[in-house]
């Protein structure tokens, strides 16, 4: 790339550098692509305090039609953009095209349902006895923590936004170094919606753990949505206790797949094949082994052989067995 790009941290409605700049490379290649504010602790305690008196003094978590408002105008701002974040995606994290504008696409649909969600929201309420109600009221607990990953950081940091700003939460936000600039995108898409008010949304990049740790201990972060492996689940689930925080958590997972004899090896191997391979296998439903019935066991392995062997353009793999 001929001009470096330059990414920074969106917190309290302003851009936000860092002391500790870091490189964002391509690679498919090590090309440097371009610089990012590494975000840390001192980027989520400014975030928490901003996200907080969001919450309690704008009129976020009182409006629900204020937040359907903004949540559907981020969908038209991503929908808007999405080229340019699937040409990011794919240079930044090594989708390719079609798997890159798979991911983005999803973004304002999740969207639009959550801000449905923010106009039918409602309680309940019941008679106990005779004249006698009991009424239970959903109310948003304050500021939710998202820590996203960076194999699919567009859509799995939206899925959780969603539901969160609907909910009529404030935000923090920490989304992975390894695709700074797919963030900033993100973050500049953030930026332009006007309907958002100041302080709601508060999201950077790091490439370490110290901003996330600060999220788990703080008193001010009730629940925290993460994605990444089982053992860290396990670790920040063990931290937030002392302060009985709530965690949605989607964490590392296995996916075998299973043929047996009386399969139609030309149906299932493309089948096979893309489970193998999709987003390069970083992925939580990779097929992550394949259990093969012994007596096809060498038919098997040698079509797959073939499939998975160079010499055989992209294009060509998800065809039927035949053309193999």
């Amino acid at each position: 790339m001929s001009k470096l790009l330059s990414a920074k941290n969106w917190i309290g409605g302003e851009w936000v550098d860092s002391s500790t700049p870091l490189t964002s490379i391509n690679p498919a290649t090590g090309e440097i692509i371009g610089i990012y504010a590494d975000g840390s602790a001192d980027e989520a305690n400014r975030a928490i305090v901003i996200a907080r008196k969001a919450f309690l003094e704008s009129p976020w978590r009182r409006d629900r039609r204020l937040r359907a408002r903004a949540i559907n105008e981020m969908a038209d701002r991503f929908e808007a953009r999405s080229e340019e974040l699937v040409e990011m995606l794919s240079l930044e994290n090594g989708k390719v095209k079609a798997e890159a504008r798979f991911e983005v696409d999803m973004v304002p649909k999740k969207l639009r349902f959550a801000a449905a969600l923010a106009l039918t929201e409602s309680g309940r309420a019941i008679e106990v006895e005779a004249g006698r109600y009991s009424t239970v009221l959903k109310e948003p607990m304050g500021v939710a923590g998202i820590v996203a990953p960076w194999n699919s950081p567009v859509v799995l940091f939206i899925r959780s936004l969603g539901p969160a700003l609907a909910a009529g939460c404030t935000v923090v936000g920490k989304l992975p170094g390894w695709t700074a600039q797919t963030n900033a995108l993100m973050y500049d898409i953030f930026a332009s919606v006007q309907s958002l008010p100041k302080g709601v949304l508060n999201v950077f990049t790091g490439l370490h753990s110290g901003g996330v740790r600060v999220m788990i201990d703080h008193p001010l972060v009730p629940t925290i949505s993460y994605t990444g492996s089982t053992k860290v689940g396990q670790e920040i689930s063990a931290a937030g206790a002392k302060n009985l925080k709530r965690f949605g958590l989607e964490l590392g997972g296995k996916t075998p797949v299973l043929l047996f004899d009386d399969a139609d090896l030309g149906e299932a191997l493309p089948v096979v094949e893309k489970s193998l391979t999709v987003f390069a296998g970083q992925f939580c439903m990779t097929g992550s082994r394949l259990l093969v019935q012994r007596s096809i066991m060498d038919d098997v392995r040698d079509r797959l052989a073939r499939r998975l062997g160079p010499g055989r353009r992209s294009g060509e793999r998800h065809g039927t067995d035949d053309q193999s």
